[in-house]
């Protein structure tokens, strides 16, 4: 078989990374990096048998079991049965849906129902991170809501697609997605092609169903499941893209939601990589800036120009020779989009990308990128079907091969990453056109964006505000940071807070401030492990 693991974007937040795959279109923030990364709280030990969890509320559609390996006692998982197409739900088998659930630490007379959560993609879990989520929730939306993940259908706990084995999907360096010429675009386009026909032999009847539509019918199933007549929804980077599907199909069964780092809902999801080109590459600009602040600790240059151009000779090195044959230009790249999704992590980058250049010491650059998991191949195979099922996409080549040269011409080679061809080129299941939002029936919603977030840039959002006329829009002015609700900062946090918890929105769009850029001098993160993501 070709080595079929295709590029990935940048676009989850999932347990142990941060992430976002490229692949056209990357869209996702990370559980608990999400929770852990941005606060620096850890999830709590156990293994989360269900004998060691509080009861809660009833759910009569929730069949309860076992949670996954290390999560907290208190957070209990089970199962809903959810039908494969939510459109003739008695036309074909069911399957299910993996969901959890940390209980308020309020009173009874405090509960405001359920919380359901959803960070990114797509294909990013959340059955195991419910408890470690809630626990960096401030204390008045901890006491309020019960605590819900689920793992969209195809991932993770619930009926799963698994469209590569682990050997063939690890197997690198990949194809470097910047070479052009026939021979290059020839071995992205076979990549891409083993990995779709990966999918249709993993489960060739969910493929058509992976869409965000029925990824929403499933979370509504969630909600009757566990006896709500309303959700309550938090979603980030991809989970705004499906909370707003979710509201335009059930604008009556809303309560709250909010909505952070927001898809642009007209751009799905060819034409997203576009947008995505050219914010990453103004990312880079803002990384290469803080880098050449901190010469003296980095030793990679005084100016912008020289730190990037830096970064691209260490580029260019490792697409010649991989270090330790696997680590070469594409895994580069990827590494790179995926620690641009925050600036806490532009010290990591920037001390990974100067070991190399100043040593050629690739280890740091390796460990960022970690070894290669089975939830990174189910991740990355929903990930693709998802994308490819939710809209048409191009079938010819040569247009993937156009608009590379075109990007990687005008935003270098993050930009060729994000142009290159994926599984869609060949893994069209479904071509209907996307959801079209127009807010009717939504209650008041919350949005929060930051205007230099490359993974969902600013327009969109933009956008997605003028789709929702209920909405407010919380603008974080001069902030690049992807997932801005805990831990953006008091402005961003109060205003998430008073709506979640007392259901006060601003009376108008409005501003916040950005967070100052890190010291290097304070910066004691460990390295995190980076899984191109969506990553």
């Amino acid at each position: 078989m070709n080595d079929a693991a295709t590029t990935r974007r940048p676009l989850e937040r999932v347990p142990r990374r941060r992430p976002w795959r490229t692949r056209r279109a990357v869209v996702a923030v990370t559980a608990l990096a999400l929770a852990a990364a941005l606060t620096g709280a850890a999830p709590g030990d156990g293994t989360g048998a269900p004998d060691a969890q509080p009861e809660g509320p009833a759910a009569p559609g929730v069949t309860w079991g076992g949670c996954p390996t290390g999560t907290p006692a208190a957070e209990r998982c089970g199962t809903v049965r959810v039908p494969l197409d939510h459109d003739h739900p008695n036309a074909g088998p069911a399957i299910q849906v993996g969901v959890s659930r940390s209980l308020a630490t309020g009173g009874a007379a405090e509960r405001q129902g359920i919380l359901l959560i959803n960070f990114g993609g797509p294909g990013a879990t959340a059955v195991g991170s419910a408890a470690a989520f809630a626990h960096v929730l401030p204390e008045p939306v901890r006491r309020a809501y019960d605590v819900v993940g689920f793992d969209p259908r195809g991932r993770g706990t619930s009926t799963r697609l698994d469209c590569l084995d682990l050997t063939t999907f690890a197997r690198a360096p990949k194809p470097d997605t910047a070479r052009t010429d026939a021979e290059g675009q020839r071995a992205i386009a076979e990549a891409a092609h083993g990995f779709a026909d990966g999918c249709r032999r993993g489960a060739p009847q969910l493929l058509p169903y992976l869409t965000t539509r029925q990824i929403a019918g499933d979370l509504d199933a969630v909600r009757a499941a566990f006896g709500e007549q309303k959700i309550n929804y938090l979603g980030y980077s991809y989970g705004t893209y499906l909370g707003a599907v979710y509201g335009q199909r059930y604008p009556d069964r809303v309560r709250r939601m909010l909505l952070d780092s927001v898809v642009d809902p007209t751009q799905v999801w060819y034409a997203t990589g576009f947008a995505q080109a050219r914010a990453f590459w103004l990312r880079w600009h803002d990384w290469a800036d803080w880098v050449a602040d901190h010469d003296t600790r980095y030793g990679l240059g005084t100016s912008r120009e020289a730190v990037l151009a830096r970064w691209n000779e260490a580029r260019e090195a490792l697409a010649a020779k991989p270090a330790d044959g696997v680590f070469g230009g594409t895994e580069f790249d990827l590494v790179t989009i995926s620690n641009l999704y925050s600036d806490r992590q532009w010290p990591t980058l920037a001390t990974a990308v100067a070991a190399y250049e100043n040593r050629r010491d690739a280890a740091p650059l390796r460990d960022l990128k970690g070894p290669t998991t089975p939830d990174d191949e189910n991740f990355e195979s929903v990930f693709q079907a998802v994308t490819c099922a939710d809209a048409p996409s191009p079938a010819d080549p040569a247009v993937f091969a156009a608009d590379t040269a075109r990007l990687k011409d005008q935003y270098g080679y993050l930009g060729a990453d994000i142009a290159s061809a994926g599984a869609c080129l060949y893994l069209q299941s479904n071509t209907a056109p996307p959801t079209r939002i127009d807010g009717a029936g939504l209650p008041g919603v919350l949005m929060i964006e930051g205007t230099r977030d490359p993974a969902t840039p600013y327009a969109g959002a933009v956008r997605m505000r003028a789709a929702l006329p209920s909405a407010r829009l919380v603008t974080v002015e001069g902030s690049g940071n992807h997932g801005q609700f805990i831990g953006g900062g008091a402005c961003v946090d109060d205003a998430g807070t008073a709506y979640l918890a007392r259901g006060v929105l601003p009376a108008a769009d409005t501003t916040c401030p950005a967070l100052p850029p890190p010291d290097p001098a304070k910066h004691t993160a460990t390295p995190r492990r980076f899984v191109e993501a969506g990553r």
